[in-house]
């Protein structure tokens, strides 16, 4: 999600997508918007993201996630 796999074997042509995320914040409130990956944190089920116009970086909640690019995920 996020990531556009490098197109030679050196690996310098690596950059992140941007990508449409609809989710739950700790509040309750529903937000979206166009966002980039910074990081990911298995372990906690986080993930650092970046929205592409306000630059804001917030840190989300993988199953507080609604939706990806018009996917609807089902966590439970």
């Amino acid at each position: 999600m996020g990531f556009n796999p490098p197109g030679g074997k050196d690996g310098k042509g690596v950059r992140r997508l941007a990508y449409h995320v609809r989710y739950i914040t700790i509040h309750g409130n529903v937000e979206e918007g166009d966002v980039v990956t910074l990081k990911v944190f298995p372990h906690i089920r986080q993930r650092m993201i970046q929205f592409v116009n306000s630059r804001q970086i917030r840190q989300i909640r993988d199953y507080l996630i609604i939706e990806i690019d018009g996917i609807r995920i089902v966590t439970h």
